[in-house]
């Protein structure tokens, strides 16, 4: 079995209609057996439509998480049911929010799981950075965070870990639900990648100021911990965000991935996910 992968495809910001189609009908050729896309497919006001028009042009399994910029333009509740409605709209199976489907059997002895995740401001200077980003602008941003900001920054950074800490207790649930099975491998999809180490800014290692928002500590050092208790696991996490490909091998069972992108050109299909 083989899983296409893509991240951060940003297809709202892709050249005109034309390269949007173009873009599905490449998709639709693929010889995969399915397709993981770790987040920021479009924008809030369009993520119904865009995930639709992937479900019709793929018609396989889709697994995917929502990035940052799929929250932008409205509060993240709202963004969410839309998600819920287009996933229950088309056929049973075929789209896979990670984030609420829980535990998915792949294989005989392969799962995946996953969440959208968050940077969680805890690298480099944390809230005392003097980098800010568009994800923080009141009616264009996501507005969750652009209120929590209203209040000052320490307030935009305890909301921030506050959602670090949901999507890392989640996926470690998921987790330890999964290894109750004999399996061999396990698949976790994500945004943020959980290690500073395979984390880039602008083509650069993130440095003090960008780290606080390219990093989800607190999903890395949930994944040293819990990986450790089942060494006989392959754990191999998907990430996207910083659009600058990576490999980093946490531990001796722990295998983290980082796909490449660029803003309004062609999603580009990283390497093969092999089951």
């Amino acid at each position: 079995m083989q899983l296409d992968w893509i991240t951060d495809p940003h297809l709202d910001c892709l050249n005109g209609a034309e390269a949007l189609v173009a873009f599905l009908d490449k998709l639709h050729k693929r010889g995969s057996d399915g397709l993981v896309i770790t987040g920021d497919i479009g924008t809030s006001k369009n993520i119904y439509d865009l995930l639709g028009l992937l479900s019709g042009s793929y018609q396989r399994p889709i697994y995917f998480v929502l990035g940052n910029h799929d929250y932008y333009g409205d509060w993240m509740g709202v963004t969410k049911e839309k998600v819920r409605a287009v996933c229950k709209a088309v056929p049973e199976g075929i789209l896979n929010w990670a984030t609420e489907s829980g535990v998915l059997q792949l294989s005989e002895d392969t799962v995946l799981l996953g969440h959208d995740g968050i940077y969680d401001g805890l690298c480099g200077r944390g809230h005392g950075t003097d980098l800010s980003l568009h994800d923080f602008q009141m009616k264009t941003g996501i507005l969750d965070l652009a209120e929590a900001l209203q209040f000052g920054t320490r307030h935009l950074f305890e909301k921030l870990l506050e959602l670090a800490k949901l999507s890392a207790a989640m996926v470690e649930t998921s987790i330890h639900e999964a290894t109750r099975n004999p399996i061999k491998k396990v698949l976790i999809i994500t945004h943020v990648p959980p290690f500073h180490e395979v984390s880039y800014f602008r083509g650069r290692p993130s440095d003090e100021r960008s780290a606080p928002y390219y990093v989800n500590w607190t999903m890395g050092d949930m994944l040293r911990r819990v990986t450790a208790r089942y060494p006989h696991v392959q754990f191999e996490v998907y990430a996207g965000h910083t659009h600058g490909k990576r490999h980093y091998k946490a531990e001796e069972n722990l295998d983290v991935y980082v796909g490449s992108a660029r803003y309004a050109k062609a999603p580009q299909f990283q390497t093969p996910i092999e089951v």
